[in-house]
């Protein structure tokens, strides 16, 4: 079966959006380990219930403005906030 050329496109689009979602995930997971760091440094809790309610509220926002679901855009968002959480216990 010939795969028609705008699928072919379509598809090299999504490969280069996932290799831009992933390099910006990395970067800003080597920016959180240095927020763990020193948060190991002042002695300060892993977790930050304040500062995650914020993410979550400004996450909002850019939901509504993008136009994204809601319900997966908060999931993607805690999954990523766990993970730091996860990362900072481990310092």
């Amino acid at each position: 079966m010939t795969v028609p050329a705008e699928l072919l496109a379509l598809r090299e689009q999504i490969d280069a959006l996932d290799q831009q979602l992933f390099s910006v995930l990395a970067e800003r997971f080597k920016v959180t380990a240095q927020v763990g760091e020193l948060k190991k440094k002042f002695q300060l809790p892993a977790q930050d219930v304040a500062r995650e309610a914020q993410q979550l509220e400004k996450t909002a926002k850019l939901i509504a403005d993008a136009g994204l679901n809601a319900e997966f855009a908060l999931r993607v968002q805690r999954l990523i906030l766990d993970e730091v959480v996860a990362q900072h216990k481990q310092c």
